[in-house]
């Protein structure tokens, strides 16, 4: 594991001690939990914004954001992002099955 040190506002501080208190970690492991959960929140909003842009697919954007598939469908959707595959594809699809 890598040591990382940076310097953050005051009031950022202070939020951190609550989060601390809130769920019972140290200083470390609450920002390494945030860490993680902006990383992630990152990859998603880069790969929507890829798939937005017809640079990629589906599936290179599910690998792109660490998600499955169908994660990445239930995403594209909620973002209103055009794929490509209609209602009509998906009841096909289960008709076949």
């Amino acid at each position: 594991m890598k040591t990382v040190t940076t310097r953050i506002p005051e009031d950022d501080e202070e939020v951190l001690a609550e989060l601390e208190a809130e769920l019972t970690a140290d200083r470390s492991e609450v920002l390494r939990r945030l860490i993680r959960r902006g990383l992630a929140d990152w990859r998603k909003e880069k790969a929507l914004e890829q798939l937005r842009e017809h640079e990629i697919t589906i599936r290179r954007a599910a690998d792109v954001a660490d998600v499955s598939y169908v994660e990445m469908l239930s995403l594209a959707a909620e973002e209103g992002i055009d794929i490509g595959y209609t209602t009509e594809d998906l009841e096909r699809d289960l008709e076949r099955l």
